[in-house]
């Protein structure tokens, strides 16, 4: 039994230091590979003069070696190595035996646990978080300006539709007062509109803190609709709305919501660009789904999706259409991904492709960031 317990106590993981009456009586195996030490280097010393000798500092000392320490409490140590470096120990101190009357201990052992390997670990897996994050930083800012320079395409093109027509009424007829407000206000809206979509992409994408004004679903729609509405016309395309009243408003920015909406609603016009001009139908409706979400649909009756996409539809240059950028879906579900949403694509029955997204109510207390 006792050579059990001898060679237990040389093969314990942890340095074990005895010290008996202030003296050190032993030390073990693990010890001497912590400290790089022979027995005889310290045994027999008076515990303070081995422990600087190990080149503990004298606060460090007087933690762990004073007459009448904190048994049992641990203390995290910096020892200064030969070449400069530092190794980091945990120690304890636990008694073994104890002078009853005078209430100190007569045998006690101090433990030292080697953590420098755990903290240089720690210093090379923070060094990787820190350029895992720089690599995702840089990959935002790519996003961002994919995102600008798809989104911005939308109010330019409205702008360059509305100074044609404005071009054409100035060249058709004698021009009255007031024939061409509608047109110059609808110019200053998409130019306010891409100034608005610059604003919140770059405070989205860069993980800014979003506006606490509530995310108006109802109004979000209608906004887009009066975006589409040229678009629309111009194909021919029948709309059907169905909104449901009273919806509650979801957390998040107004106009990254009229964002993922518009992707959306431009997305389904163009997937109808080669149905008959009597069958282009655009369907959007919004529902609260238990009591947590809001459901938004967007159908149309366009060339479908096909199976084998599934979800890579949402990648970025991946298209189903002829003159597709590939981007306007990838964008839109980073987008709903970062408000807490969720999207999906889903073939309808007959023709065309229905897509929802799910987005969390705001909260009476919600505070929301991107």
């Amino acid at each position: 039994m006792a050579a059990l317990i001898s060679e237990s106590y040389n093969n314990f993981p942890d340095g074990i230091l005895i010290v008996r009456t202030n003296t050190v009586h032993s030390v073990n195996g693990s010890f001497r590979n912590i400290f790089g030490i022979e027995s005889g280097d310290i045994v027999g010393m008076r515990v303070s003069n081995a422990l600087a000798r190990l080149n503990l500092t004298p606060s460090d000392i007087s933690k762990i070696a004073s007459d009448q320490p904190q048994l049992g409490d641990g203390h995290e140590l910096t020892r200064s190595l030969p070449d400069g470096g530092a190794q980091y120990l945990a120690t304890r101190r636990f008694p073994i035996l104890q002078d009853d009357a005078k209430a100190v201990p007569i045998l006690y052992a101090l433990t030292f646990t080697d953590e420098t390997p755990l903290r240089e670990a720690q210093r090379s897996s923070e060094e990787l978080v820190e350029k895992l994050l720089r690599a995702d930083r840089q990959a935002a800012l790519g996003e961002m300006a994919m995102a600008l320079a798809h989104e911005l395409s939308q109010p330019l093109g409205a702008i360059v539709n509305f100074a044609g027509a404005a071009r054409r009424t100035l060249l058709g007829r004698a021009i009255r007062a007031g024939d061409l407000e509608d047109v110059l206000l609808n110019i200053g809206a998409e130019a306010a509109r891409a100034g608005e979509v610059i604003k919140s992409l770059r405070q989205f994408l860069r993980g800014a803190p979003q506006p606490s004004a509530n995310a108006n679903v109802e109004g979000a729609i209608k906004a887009v609709l009066g975006f589409a509405e040229p678009a629309m016309r111009e194909q021919a395309v029948q709309i059907q709305v169905d909104v449901a009243t009273n919806l509650p408003p979801i957390q998040g920015d107004q106009i990254i919501l009229q964002q993922i909406i518009l992707n959306l609603v431009t997305n389904a016009i163009q997937a109808m660009d080669d149905a008959p001009r009597d069958r282009r139908r655009l369907a959007i409706s919004a529902v609260l789904e238990q009591a947590a979400k809001v459901r938004i649909d967007v159908r149309d009756s366009g060339i479908g999706l096909p199976t084998e996409l599934g979800e890579r539809i949402f990648e970025p240059f991946i298209t189903t259409k002829e003159h597709g950028s590939g981007l306007g879906l990838s964008i839109a579900r980073t987008l709903v991904q970062r408000l807490g949403g969720s999207i999906e694509a889903v073939p309808e029955p007959e023709i065309g492709t229905r897509f929802t997204i799910r987005v969390p109510v705001r909260q009476q207390r919600d505070h929301y960031h991107a």
